[in-house]
């Protein structure tokens, strides 16, 4: 079933931060047909709600990925070898060609302070630690201190290159999904309850049917 334009109009909203599967049970489709949407639009997450969901995943003691982390006090196999201990005369001449000679710089190296723009719209800056970070976080930090943890930088209107300091603003992602990206959050609450009442109908109808077919 594909979307209507509301729901279209609303995806463009809140798909950058908003799970696939959440959005797909509010709008009582699969995940699918909003993945298709998504791909048509040219829709994209938000690379900093990706890395900041990802970082929420790698602290839980039971991600699969955890297991090929080095640990703390392991022994790297060639430690105290010298390179043609662990390397064939062949191998090593093949090195020689790509390794960098004193002083040289890579060709794509950008200075401190260098910034660019995102595919998604932000701008990002080279700082100290040689790493590019998003500039609106970098600013806020600069005038209010750390971000607490489970919260985002916000733009108060909507324009992400606008980094002035009273444009930017910080909310806890739980709120910001249940307020700000909602399908909900726009329309008066007896609108939203009605909307919802929907949604639950809609899933026990579905529910029903595949038993039905079963």
């Amino acid at each position: 079933m594909p979307l209507n334009n509301m729901q279209i109009e609303r995806l463009k909203e809140i798909y950058a931060t908003t799970l696939t599967a959440d959005i797909a049970e509010d709008f009582s489709v699969s995940i699918y047909v909003i993945q298709k949407a998504a791909y048509s639009l040219r829709l994209k997450k938000d690379p900093e709600w990706v890395r900041e969901r990802a970082r929420e995943k790698m602290l839980d003691e039971n991600h699969p990925g955890r297991k090929f982390w080095i640990k703390k006090g392991s022994v790297p196999p060639n430690k105290g070898l010298k390179q043609e201990q662990y390397m064939s005369g062949e191998a090593i001449e093949k090195t020689k060609k790509t390794r960098f000679k004193k002083g040289q710089k890579a060709l794509n190296v950008r200075p401190v302070g260098f910034e660019r723009i995102t595919k998604d719209g932000y701008i990002e800056v080279k700082t100290e630690s040689g790493k590019f970070e998003l500039k609106h976080r970098i600013i806020w930090q600069q005038a209010n201190g750390t971000i607490p943890k489970g919260y985002n930088v916000q733009f108060k209107d909507g324009n992400s290159q606008n980094l002035c300091v009273e444009n930017l603003y910080i909310i806890n992602r739980i709120d910001q999904l249940k307020n700000e990206n909602s399908m909900y959050a726009r329309y008066p609450k007896e609108i939203q309850l009605a909307i919802q009442a929907k949604g639950a109908l809609n899933r026990q109808i579905n529910k029903l049917t595949k038993k039905e077919n079963i």
